[in-house]
């Protein structure tokens, strides 16, 4: 069985999916949140077992307010990524104490240009608007996808990168493919490179 836990991009990307899975994920959780409280949102010592794949979706909120917001605080980016990751990946060793098939931990999502967002919906009202520059943004998640690319290679983790067909050159999420909003709508290739993944993992 796969389990998937995750914010809304875990239920929004892998909607639709035909392998055998449940679905835990909960909107609007950081991966600030699962470092900070060390526990996994839904998640029950009865989904691991031998035969059982973990698959982990957090951290586009993070780009989007979190670190931003941090920075804007007074804190240093780098040392706020890097506490980010390495207590995201604490939590994880911390509830997968037992025995599982693998573990996944799959990438983050390209950030939506504030632009695109803002000429639909106006400004952000919610407790996660968007913070600093595209660039900044961009700048962000790519130095995160690497250090969760680093510690999934020290743990023995997969790390799962299905979103360079969705990303502009500019590290922005391709428009075409959202749901107007952050997250990707048309995941059809995500679908198709997570089943080639299992596949190459039997």
């Amino acid at each position: 069985m796969i389990h998937i836990y995750g914010d809304s991009h875990g239920r929004i990307s892998f909607s639709g999916l035909d392998l055998s899975h449940q679905n835990h994920s909960c909107n609007s959780i950081t991966m600030f949140r699962i470092g900070r409280d060390q526990s996994i949102i839904n998640f029950h010592p009865s989904h691991l077992g031998a035969d059982n794949i973990l698959v982990f979706v957090y951290g586009e909120i993070d780009v989007r307010f979190h670190i931003g917001n941090q920075i804007l605080h007074g804190r240093k980016e780098e040392e706020i990524i890097q506490q980010l990751v390495m207590a995201y990946f604490n939590t994880i060793k911390t509830v997968a104490t037992s025995s599982y098939r693998h573990i996944i931990i799959t990438s983050i999502v390209p950030p939506l240009q504030q632009e695109e967002h803002e000429s639909l919906y106006g400004k952000i009202t919610h407790e996660y608007p968007f913070q600093l520059s595209d660039a900044h943004r961009v700048r962000f998640r790519e130095r995160m996808n690497s250090l969760l690319h680093q510690y999934c290679q020290e743990n023995h983790f997969i790390f799962f990168d299905p979103y360079e067909f969705y990303t502009r050159p500019d590290g922005t999420l391709k428009f075409e493919y959202s749901d107007t909003n952050v997250h990707i709508q048309e995941n059809s290739h995500v679908l198709q490179l997570f089943k080639e993944l299992i596949e190459n993992l039997s």
